[in-house]
């Protein structure tokens, strides 16, 4: 299988919902990339749909939304309770953007220090 992303994805698990047709939906971003999220659902989406998604960033008091668009839609696997689906930003505040980006930083660099020290104290 050939790899078609674009940026490096940071794998995260946020709660969030989506809010669309008057009703909203439960589900985990899984990861984040510059373009776009991957979600985990109880519910299929569908190649196109547009999408409403809110979040709370761990450790922040303020919901970060967008609007994005459902890029790909994987049929549930037997041994998965879940859908997985891949969403690309249409609309975004820089600002919101931004804190997201820290927020997947600090936790990268964190975690990589982590994974160095681990590796250091093995030795």
């Amino acid at each position: 299988m050939s790899e078609k992303r674009k940026y490096m994805r940071f794998n995260v698990l946020i709660d969030a919902i989506c809010r669309k047709c008057d009703s909203s939906k439960k589900l985990r971003i899984n990861n984040f990339s510059k373009e776009g999220v991957g979600i985990l659902s109880e519910e299929s989406f569908k190649s196109g749909e547009d999408v409403e998604l809110e979040m709370m960033i761990p450790g922040d008091n303020i919901p970060v939304f967008f609007e994005g668009e459902v890029a790909w839609a994987a049929d549930l696997d037997r041994n998965e309770s879940l859908y997985k689906t891949g969403v690309r930003f249409k609309k975004i505040d820089s600002h919101d953007k931004s804190r997201m980006l820290e927020y997947i930083y600090r936790k990268w660099i964190v975690s990589g220090q982590n994974e160095s020290n681990k590796n250091t104290e093995d030795k």
